[in-house]
Order: C-alpha cells, then sequence, then structure tokens
C-alpha cells in the first residue's frame, strides 16, 4: 500500500484503534451549497409552507409541515375530491427535496437528490432564533446573520476542461495549529489538458486557512478498479464493490435501499425519539450485512457518504460557547500541543464514523472513517479483517453521534486475489498563483515547512500540475495531498463559556449527550413554530 506522511500526534491517534472506541465531533465544518447558499432565515409573512418532493417524484405542497418521529407530517388541499384540507405524513426517507418560502422566492433546503434533514433543522433555527434550555445558541452566531454558521476546511476545485468543480474539503477537523494534517482527497472531475491539470483552493468562508503543502498524486492502476483513500493515508484498491444485502439503523428502519449506490439519496440518523439519559439513544448507528464469499478473511469497505450540516451548526456553537475568552481559548491551545492534541482525539472519538464487525463474540472495532464537510460527499476506505468462523454473511456497524452523517453508498470489496500495486507519481505544482492579487506562492505551497500560505475569507489560490502521460493498458486517478490547518471566526456568545463546555474531552459521550439536547431542542422549535403557523385554510381560490 501507499502512504503518505502523517504528523506524529496523528500516527498515535490512529494505532490504539484495533484495541479501544473513541469517541467525538465531527470537524470539517460547513453548510454551503456548490449551486446555492442553504437558506439562514425563513419567510417571516409565512413561514409555514414548503414544497416538497418524494422519491417517485410526486410533489406536495405542505403547510405548517413539522417533524414527527421518521416523517415530514403537514396539511394540504384534498383537491383530487374537494377542497377541503386533510393532515398528510410522508417518511423522511422518501423525501428526496424540500423547499421553505423566502422573501425573495423558493429556497431549496435539500439541493441534491435526498433531504438533509440536518440542513432543515439549522434553518428552521436560524429563523425561529435559538432559545433553549441549555443556553447553547444563544449568542449572535445562531442568528439570521449568514456567516457565523458557515465555515469549513478549505475547498478544492479541480477544472474538468470547461469549469471548475467542487471535488472536496480537505484537512477538516485541523482547527488548531498543533492539529494540522495531511489530507488525500480523492479527484473526480480533474482532466489533463495537453499535460497540465489546474487546482484551485480556496477559502469561501468566515475562517483563516493555512496550507502548508500541496501535491497532487496520479495513480495508475488496473481497468476496472478503484483506488480509494483511508484516513491514515494509505491507498487501497478496490474491485468488484459488491452492495450490502440488507441495512438497517438504530430506529429499526429498513436503509437498504439509501445505501445501495452512490445516488445522492443517502441515509441520515433519526433526530426524534431520543433521552440523553439513555446510552442507546445518544449513538446513532447503521448495520449491515454482506456475502461472504467462502474462505474470504480480508476485505476493503468503501463508504461515500459526509458530514450532515446540523455537525456543522453544533461545532459553531461549542467554539462560540466559549463567550469572551474565546481568543484565549483558542491562544492556549495552539500554545499547547499536548493540550490540543488529547483535545482533537477525544473529538474525533465520538464523530469520526466507527467501522466495526460483528461475530460470535460481538462487535470488534476495526478504524474510523474519518470526517468529511458537509459540501460534497467523500470516498473513504477501511480495511476489514474477519474470523475464519465460517460464516457465509460478513455484519458491519457503522457508528457516530446521531445527525452527523450522511451516508450515501456503503460497499464492500473481498480481497480473494490481490489486485496490482497502483503506480503513484508523486508531482509538486509547476507553479501556484495567489488570487487575487497574482503573486507567486510555489515555493510557499511545494515544501512542507511550516512556511504556510494564509487564505483569508474570498482568497484561493490556483495551481498547476505537469502530468506524465498514462501508461498504456492503465487507467488513471488523481490525488490531492494538502498540508495544513484552519481557523474559525464565529461570534462568541456574550458572557462567560457555557459550563456544558467543560464536560467536551473529558466526560464520555459528552458530545453526543449535548447533541441529542440540542436536537430535541430543534425539533421542538420546528414544531411549536407549526403550531403557531396553523391556521384554517380557505377553499381554492379565498385568501389563506
Amino acid at each position: 500500500m501507499c502512504r503518505i506522511r502523517r504528523s506524529t500526534w496523528l500516527r498515535s491517534f490512529l494505532l490504539p484503534l484495533a484495541t479501544t472506541l473513541w469517541i467525538g465531533v465531527a470537524a470539517c465544518t460547513s453548510w454551503k451549497s456548490v449551486e446555492e447558499p442553504v437558506p439562514s432565515t425563513l419567510d417571516a409573512d409565512r413561514p409555514g409552507e414548503a414544497r416538497i418532493q418524494l422519491v417517485d417524484g410526486t410533489e406536495v405542497k405542505l403547510q405548517s409541515p413539522r417533524i414527527v418521529s421518521d416523517s415530514l407530517e403537514g396539511l394540504v388541499r384534498d383537491g383530487k375530491y374537494s377542497d377541503e384540507v386533510i393532515r398528510v405524513r410522508y417518511a423522511l426517507s422518501e423525501v428526496t427535496t424540500i423547499t421553505t418560502k423566502q422573501a425573495d422566492g423558493w429556497k431549496t433546503v435539500g439541493l441534491v437528490a435526498g433531504l438533509t434533514l440536518g440542513a432543515l433543522l439549522v434553518a428552521g433555527i436560524a429563523a425561529a432564533g435559538s432559545s433553549s434550555s441549555s443556553g447553547w445558541g444563544s449568542g449572535s452566531s445562531s442568528g439570521s446573520s449568514g456567516t457565523d454558521t458557515q465555515f469549513s476546511c478549505p475547498l478544492i476545485y479541480s477544472w474538468d476542461g470547461v469549469a471548475w468543480r467542487l471535488d472536496s474539503g480537505t484537512f477538516g477537523g485541523a482547527i488548531f495549529e498543533p492539529l494540522e494534517r495531511t489530507d488525500l482527497d480523492g479527484l473526480d472531475h480533474l482532466a489533463a489538458i495537453e499535460g497540465t491539470v489546474r487546482l484551485r483552493i480556496a477559502n469561501e468562508l468566515n475562517e483563516t486557512d493555512y496550507v502548508d503543502g500541496v501535491e497532487l498524486w496520479a495513480v495508475d492502476h488496473a481497468p476496472g478498479t478503484e483506488v480509494v483513500p483511508d484516513g491514515s493515508g494509505m491507498l487501497h484498491v478496490a474491485e468488484g464493490l459488491t452492495a450490502p444485502v440488507t441495512a438497517t439503523d438504530d430506529h429499526g428502519r429498513d436503509v437498504l435501499a439509501s445505501l445501495r449506490e452512490a445516488d445522492g439519496w443517502g441515509w441520515e440518523s433519526s433526530p426524534t425519539g431520543r433521552d440523553t439519559a439513555r446510552v442507546d439513544d445518544v449513538r446513532s448507528f447503521v448495520e449491515l450485512a454482506f456475502r461472504r464469499p467462502p474462505g474470504a478473511r480480508e476485505a476493503t469497505l468503501v463508504v461515500h457518504g459526509n458530514n450532515t450540516p446540523w455537525a456543522s451548526w453544533l461545532m459553531n456553537e461549542w467554539i462560540t460557547g466559549h463567550g469572551s475568552e474565546t481568543d484565549a481559548w483558542y491562544a492556549s491551545l495552539n500554545a499547547d500541543a499536548t493540550a490540543a492534541r488529547a483535545l482533537g482525539e477525544s473529538l474525533a472519538r465520538e464523530a469520526f464514523l466507527s467501522v466495526s464487525t460483528g461475530s460470535a463474540d460481538g462487535w470488534t472495532l476495526q478504524g474510523l472513517v474519518w470526517e468529511a464537510g458537509p459540501e460534497i460527499a467523500k470516498r473513504q476506505a477501511q480495511h476489514l479483517q474477519f474470523p475464519d468462523d465460517g460464516e457465509s454473511v460478513a455484519r458491519v456497524r457503522l457508528e457516530s453521534v446521531p445527525l452527523y452523517w450522511n451516508l450515501d453508498q456503503v460497499a464492500i470489496s473481498w480481497k480473494i486475489d490481490e489486485p496490482a500495486e497502483p503506480v503513484v507519481t508523486r508531482l509538486a505544482p509547476a507553479n501556484a498563483t495567489f488570487e487575487p492579487d497574482g503573486r507567486d506562492v510555489r515555493a510557499v505551497l511545494a515544501a512542507i515547512d511550516g512556511d504556510r500560505l494564509s487564505l483569508e475569507t474570498g482568497e484561493s489560490a490556483e495551481l498547476r500540475f505537469e502530468v506524465p502521460p498514462v501508461p498504456e493498458g492503465l487507467a488513471r486517478s488523481y490525488l490531492a495531498a494538502t498540508t495544513g490547518w484552519y481557523r474559525i471566526h464565529g461570534t462568541p456568545r456574550e458572557g462567560a463559556p457555557l459550563p456544558e463546555l467543560a464536560r467536551v474531552g473529558t466526560e464520555p459521550l459528552a458530545v453526543s449527550r449535548l447533541s441529542v439536547s440540542r436536537l430535541n431542542d430543534a425539533v421542538q422549535t420546528w414544531n411549536e413554530r407549526a403550531d403557531r403557523d396553523e391556521r384554517p385554510v380557505g377553499r381554492r381560490g379565498e385568501d389563506r
């Protein structure tokens, strides 16, 4: 396998995975869409209207939409038979998009197939204002200012020969300088034009990005195979991916249809029916079963997914919840590498996606799928080992904080005949230009040496790489290896830090419990708003 350089703290973080279950916060944080931002406010005149589209293409206009269990409920006109109003309910798993009424028209919350429930709840919180018994969200960061709740790791765009295409967010979770790390991201849209490829690294949101180095990997491999990175920097060659035969989540829902293919219609855990006092309720999971070839003991699991806008919003709440001490808190962690890394490891244990395999002896942790920001799904690999127990079915469990992940596809590649090792060519940028002033930053980005390019909001760098021809008989994949960290600039709440923050990093499942508490608040806020908005709906042609 091919490995990239990782920092010492990161290697020490990954080693104990075979024996310890970790628990933490999803970090790469943003909920901005490439096409159009998710709405941060709802129309005050008629906030209780939404248009939804179902999997079968049916479009429905709901009034006073509310979240009930795992469904979206609302009022509609029974136009087929009369003008009377009836109450209907649709399973969230069957809703592909939801569009809410804005002051300037209708805005889509789920911009791609598959409802982003986290975006729906965040939009509802922003519209109604955040008032919770926990005290979270009492600062300006949860209001309708727009930028405070939108932050991210740096974004990587690829030139496909016609336009720039968003391909990934990189080194997510490196929110303090001691957490600087190298991330390996697949570039699905990158195209070589006359032996040259172009990348753009951009900071589009409310943060400062510090980029230490950028390298392009040209990976040549056998046709019909796929090269997928894991969180430790290893490349895995997957061949003959097979879908699960069953998939059930922690609420007992059959979610197989959402996970069989990378089609944009993914699985998110249910936000409702959770009690912070019950351990089973503060974690979410999906359990999958795969057919296992006779004698197969090793496999590569491929997960295609990303974090949700809810994870982004809660991270913002956590940071701004330090109040007047936010800057001092950041400075102390940047100055104390040991404390920063301990906190980073603790957070990662809880909200990275843990991967376990099942046997007669219970569940065995195999590793973690690293966070991936809400902008775009990533494909990540995890090596699996199974006991020689003669079982014909392999069981896999993926677990994290409720509503922190949107999983689009989970598949497995069995290692029967080991595919040939890929050939990796690592390339430094031939040139790198800082935008908007056009200065040459190649020397800064060509090596990992602590000399970092600082990108403020709206700034970017365009890089060009000269790539060799693809060897005859092989296929090529491109990956970006980027190193750095970033500083989030949310607006702190007023006053002293919230007492709940002291539990994060010291108390098991603290982040999960806080997330569930805020989910309960968010659903309650949304439904209370629906109760206020619900009113008699006139017959056709009447003023509503």
